[in-house]
């Protein structure tokens, strides 16, 4: 052990960030501890068990209690219970001030909520075994919210599973089966693609082997790459990008969402010149996030908006050919989990980003069904999204309303609505 900071050994040492998605009431010690040399060269200083930490900065308001003496880092308001206040009591009762104490907060790079602030929070104090009781209703209430809290997540969990589950029948073939014993002579895009192949300058760029078996695929289905079925391959515009909205909206990585879907509430604009003429796009436009966080990276969307548009650098525009592939069906191919784990198979890491170049992209494996089957499969697979999108909406209103039940049950004990009634004298 050297230095002020170890994993083991030394005393426990609590940040903000250690209570980020940290549910419990109690904490033993954060994600490191301070050493002796630390704790005689630092301001830290031990806080006795029982006392309430509530973060004072980044971000204001999370709320725990000490099951064992701690040393803080400078992000918190330590409060040391008297003899006349129940630490669990405090616990939510700072719980139920965290909107004051956002609105005494200042500062110019992030808000924080001094000590002297700290002070003027407004806590009622009723007798011992009126906290007790208030206590127990709220452990009850934050114990049901729990439960339910679980269950939402379980929930979108399971959504989520079901979104992939439809993307892999819908690329696999297995959605479209009984269409294609009804048209069974469904016309291959073999020579569709053979003339758009032919019409390019042959590529110098050579596939690096993929290990990465397909999916099983029907016997109908070519096996193509996204470069093959392409016109176009190119990335977006350099240019600077503000808010001036009498320019080009220019789409950004933020712009698509990582379930292949297209946003443009968020825009920034461009001056339109003749690059940005030339970058104009079209409806059927795919878009594929060539550099994000290694999580993100290789999210795709396709253009369909009636209001003109560019793209940024870091996105790439495949305009693929109508005969060839349907640029929907290309983007399920995409977001399917075989193209997210092609993605992550490919990508090249950065110190903070990824990335995955045009080259890369262009050798792709594509499978290609019949036109005709591509759309129907578009289709059904859009009806079955859509079900599952309804399904998580409403799973996000209800963990929305889930929160403002907790902190309306927090206002209502607190104003003496619940029984027992508090004296806030």
């Amino acid at each position: 052990m050297s230095g002020n900071f170890s994993d083991e050994g030394g005393h426990p040492w609590l940040t903000p960030a250690d209570l980020t998605g940290y549910s419990e009431k109690y904490i033993v010690r954060g994600r490191r501890n301070i050493t002796d040399q630390g704790l005689a060269t630092s301001a830290a200083r031990y806080m006795p068990t029982g006392t309430v930490l509530f973060s004072s900065r980044a971000p204001i308001g999370y709320v725990v209690i000490a099951a064992n003496p701690v040393t803080t880092n400078q992000g918190f308001r330590s409060f040391v219970p008297s003899e006349r206040i129940d630490s669990e009591f405090l616990y939510y009762a700072l719980k139920r001030a965290v909107p004051e104490a956002e609105h005494l907060a200042s500062g110019t790079t992030f808000a924080e909520l001094s000590g002297t602030k700290a002070k003027t929070l407004t806590i009622p104090l009723p007798p011992l075994a009126i906290q007790r009781q208030v206590v127990d209703l709220l452990d009850a209430a934050e114990e049901s919210a729990s439960s339910a809290g679980v269950h939402l997540d379980t929930a979108g969990r399971l959504i989520e599973r079901l979104r992939r589950t439809f993307l892999t029948a819908a690329c696999a073939g297995r959605l479209t089966e009984d269409w294609r014993k009804a048209h069974p002579d469904a016309q291959s895009v073999e020579e569709a693609l053979g003339e758009v192949v032919g019409k390019k300058r042959r590529s110098k760029a050579v596939a690096a082997p993929l290990d990465l078996p397909l999916p099983e695929l029907p016997d109908s289905y070519l096996i193509a790459t996204v470069g093959q079925a392409a016109t176009i391959l190119e990335y977006g515009t350099s240019k600077k990008c503000g808010c001036d909205a009498k320019g080009v909206p220019v789409l950004r990585m933020g712009n698509i969402t990582n379930d292949g879907l297209l946003k443009v509430d968020d825009l920034k604009y461009a001056p339109k010149d003749a690059e940005l003429k030339r970058l104009m796009l079209e409806d059927g436009d795919l878009l594929f996030n060539r550099t994000n966080s290694a999580e993100k990276v290789g999210k795709t969307a396709v253009f369909h908006e009636a209001q003109e548009m560019s793209f940024a650098s870091y996105l790439i525009r495949v305009r693929l050919a109508p005969d060839v592939a349907d640029p929907d069906f290309v983007n399920l191919w995409l977001n399917s989990a075989w193209g997210r784990l092609w993605a992550r198979h490919v990508k090249t890491d950065g110190v903070s980003q990824s990335n995955i170049n045009g080259t890369k992209l262009g050798n792709m494996p594509l499978p290609l069904p019949p036109i005709a089957e591509q759309r129907e499969i578009v289709a059904r697979a859009s009806a079955l999204l859509k079900i599952a999108d309804e399904l998580s909406e409403r799973t996000d209103r209800a963990t929305a309303a889930l929160e403002r039940s907790a902190q309306a049950v927090l206002a209502k004990a607190f104003r003496g609505e619940l029984s027992p009634a508090i004296d806030p004298s």
